[in-house]
């Protein structure tokens, strides 16, 4: 059967078409718990700035093949062209990975019946397209270019950049010994410091099961910087953060996706993490430390040990993806495998949308080089 496509408020997705929703997130080409439903529906509940998401949905008979959270923007680079974006108010903030979730088994039909919907006006959404923070390689990115050739759709990649994201080494090695000599010795010095500190070895495990470890990372988390003020990004001082997140926890712990990994010593609980499961990936979310600690790093020497836990799993962790921007160079060092990331921007209808996507490169080229130019003006004026 052919597949078909609609758009649906994300307000008024039914109860059984979140099932479906659920069951395309566990096969999906590209794993993303960050548009699983029990995130991103949770949110539509709790934040207004998920208020307005449309979502794209892909289906053949009572089977869902992809789903595509869009939000309307009015102009796009100061030009008064409305577009849709994965980068709306809620999911540039919250959501550290923006792929849509694409059946593996039908990656390419399910994206060209998404494209086709979205290249007619009934639709519902604009005719230009921003999609974000994409793994820049893979069965979904390389989905999305075959798509949009069979329906002739401009495409362009806008930006590409690297963030940490690790794998388990072959052979059983361990990814420490990808580490320089002088990072493994400094993360030894430190774990070492942190267990004469406490008297007691560091120990690490997943508390996922148990809900008063999420109330005890609530705490930490609030105990630190990020506690201060609500631009510190706690949750106990974001409005309605505690309540949607309790939420997010809930709807992942009971299908047992989620990770809650703590590192303690002793009585002293030094660091703890919130991950969510997705496939065969783990994805980041958020962390905290004791900062009564901080001259001993406990935040570096938590996520070292966070990394051996996971790639540990007997369960069979294909990535662990940190979710770290890369602007974040000190931590992301202590990671040494890196993935790439993308964003592209489509027009699948409207001949001005489709002539700005063929004509942005020829734009940022002619805009480097009046940089060249300038700046060799520059020197020449100096070296006058």
């Amino acid at each position: 059967m052919t597949p078909h496509a609609r758009t649906v408020l994300l307000s008024d997705v039914t109860p059984e078409e979140e099932a479906r929703w659920r069951d395309l997130a566990a096969r999906a080409a590209e794993p993303n718990p960050f548009l699983d439903p029990a995130f991103l529906r949770t949110a539509e509940r709790w934040f207004p700035t998920a208020a307005g998401i449309r979502v794209v949905v892909v289906e053949d008979e009572d089977r869902m093949l992809a789903l595509l959270p869009l939000s309307v923007e009015p102009r796009f680079q100061g030009l008064p062209l409305p577009y849709a974006t994965t980068a709306g108010p809620f999911l540039s903030r919250r959501a550290p990975l923006c792929a849509p979730l694409v059946d593996r088994d039908r990656t390419v039909d399910a994206l060209t019946a998404l494209l086709r919907h979205l290249g007619g006006r009934g639709a519902g959404l604009p005719g230009l397209v921003e999609l974000t923070l994409l793994p820049g390689t893979g069965a979904l990115y390389d989905g999305i270019f075959e798509a949009a050739r069979r329906t002739r759709t401009p495409l362009l990649e806008r930006y590409r950049f690297e963030r940490a994201t690790m794998r388990p080494v072959p052979g059983g090695a361990s990814w420490r010994d990808d580490l320089s000599a002088n990072r493994r010795k400094k993360l030894g010095r430190l774990a070492r410091g942190l267990e004469r500190e406490l008297g007691a070895p560091l120990v690490g495990e997943d508390r996922a099961a148990d809900p008063r470890a999420f109330e005890q990372f609530l705490d930490l988390e609030a105990a630190g910087w990020k506690g201060t003020t609500e631009r510190g990004g706690a949750l106990r001082v974001t409005p309605n953060g505690v309540e949607w997140f309790t939420e997010v926890a809930d709807g992942f712990r009971e299908r047992g996706l989620l990770r809650l990994f703590t590192l303690s010593a002793g009585q002293e609980t030094l660091f703890m993490s919130v991950s969510l499961v997705c496939g065969g990936g783990v994805f980041a979310l958020m962390d905290t430390y004791d900062e009564r600690f901080a001259r001993l790093s406990p935040g570096i020497v938590g996520r070292a040990a966070e990394v051996d836990h996971f790639l540990a799993d007997p369960q069979g962790v294909e990535v662990f993806d940190q979710c770290m921007h890369p602007k974040n160079v000190e931590s992301s060092a202590l990671y040494p495998q890196r993935r790439a990331l993308v964003g592209l921007l489509l027009a699948p209808r409207g001949v001005v949308n489709r002539s700005l996507v063929r004509a942005l490169p020829k734009a940022g080229a002619i805009r480097a080089t009046v940089r060249e130019r300038r700046r060799g003006t520059a020197r020449d004026r100096v070296d006058a």
